[in-house]
């Protein structure tokens, strides 16, 4: 607090000027300034979603204290490892990431399967993703699923964004050890949710070998940005990444990132979730959820995100976990699929239609970065708490103020 006083009484600026451009301010929403008229000085504050997934008036001099900070952030104590097979009986054995040499003495089969979760901060996403996911593998036969919990400490959206890097580099070692531990890595895949599918993304980009495959629900969007692909998941981080965009222009990115992206009910808000950010985050771990258990559920190819409906006859492929064993007959490209409002959400298809070819004049999603939506394009519905606090921040000039650890 009283650096910032100091900066303001000499008219110093917040910022370098150079820092203006990495962070990429005006592209960090990628279109969710509110549609409600109210104005702030852009130049000193932005908007960051909180916990519940609502956006948050916040000093950008914190927000930029923190990335300094987060330089020198010491990962390896603040993650917590969950191992979880058969042999156990599906109860989690705690390790840190040096014992993950020691799998083997707790079932770990070099031969089976391996799964690594990784939570977001948004939401309940450590308890709706972690243990849920973990016992719906187990559920299928004998795996190995490693959970990682990395969000605990992490008291803003901020901080647990720059830690996003040190994490991955935590996640690379565990992949590099389960390699030397006699693990295929074809065998090898990790699923991140939020923030997770970043360090999900840029943990595959640095392991020995490519890892079979990344899922990436819902993958965050605040303070990141399409110009920057080192920081995000892109489609070159493992063998094969599909993303779940389920919040799309909300919480997470509204745009192809990934060798298939699916946009169920067009990927902005879901049904059953009305105008709330975190509920509509969450369902891609619902559905992604359901997938593992569910078989005959199909989602259309489309030729692009001005066409995602029903109605897009590009061909036909099953939608979920089971994609990534027939990554062959999948093209890569953009998927819409429709579900209900209460679970189950997921619709089954009794017949399956084979995906037709591609035709090779028609560019896939994937061939060409797209733009970032502008702002005035059409946004999501505010939810009323978020226009009251903004109101209510706005009216007493009150400031949120990051801690810092």
């Amino acid at each position: 607090l009283t650096l910032f006083v100091t900066l303001l009484a000499n008219e110093m600026p917040l910022y370098p000027e150079d820092h203006l451009t990495a962070m990429d301010w005006d592209r960090t929403a990628n279109g969710t300034i509110p549609p409600f008229p109210f104005t702030w000085d852009r130049d000193k504050f932005m908007l960051l979603p909180n916990r519940e997934g609502q956006l948050e008036l916040v000093d950008r001099n914190s927000v930029y204290q923190t990335r300094l900070e987060s330089r020198t952030f010491e990962v390896a104590g603040k993650v917590q490892f969950l191992f979880y097979s058969s042999f156990s009986g599906g109860s989690p054995v705690e390790l840190s990431v040096d014992q993950i040499q020691n799998l083997t003495d707790h079932g770990f089969g070099k031969v089976l399967p391996t799964k690594i979760l990784i939570n977001d901060w948004i939401g309940r996403s450590e308890s709706e993703m972690i243990e849920p996911l973990a016992k719906e593998y187990l559920k299928k036969g004998d795996v190995n699923v490693i959970g990682m919990i990395w969000t605990k400490g992490a008291t803003n959206y901020a901080v647990a964004a720059y830690r996003v890097p040190k994490v991955a580099e935590l996640v690379t070692k565990v992949v590099d050890k389960l390699l030397d531990l006699g693990q295929v890595v074809d065998q090898i895949g990790i699923i991140g949710h939020g923030l997770g599918a970043h360090v999900a993304g840029i943990a595959g980009r640095k392991t020995r070998q490519k890892v079979a495959y990344i899922v990436g629900l819902d993958p965050a969007q605040f303070l990141f940005s399409l110009e920057k692909p080192e920081s995000r998941l892109t489609l070159q981080d493992a063998q094969y990444v599909e993303v779940i965009h389920s919040n799309g222009e909300g919480l997470g990115f509204f745009t192809n990132i990934g060798t298939a992206d699916f946009y169920p009910n067009g990927g902005k808000s879901q049904p059953g979730c009305g105008g709330s950010w975190s509920c509509s985050h969450s369902r891609a771990v619902a559905y992604f959820k359901e997938s593992l258990a569910t078989r005959g559920i199909f989602a259309n190819r489309c030729a692009d995100l001005k066409n995602l409906n029903s109605k897009c006859s590009l061909g036909r492929v099953e939608f979920g976990e089971i994609c990534v064993y027939s990554l062959k007959s999948k093209p890569p490209g953009v998927y819409y699929f429709e579900t209900d409002s209460k679970a189950p959400y997921l619709k089954t298809t009794s017949e399956e239609v084979p995906p037709k070819q591609v035709n090779p004049n028609v560019p896939t999603p994937t061939q060409s970065r797209p733009t970032t939506p502008k702002q005035d394009s059409p946004n999501l519905p505010i939810p009323s708490s978020f226009i009251h606090s903004v109101r209510r921040k706005i009216s007493f000039r009150k400031v949120l103020k990051y801690r810092y650890l």
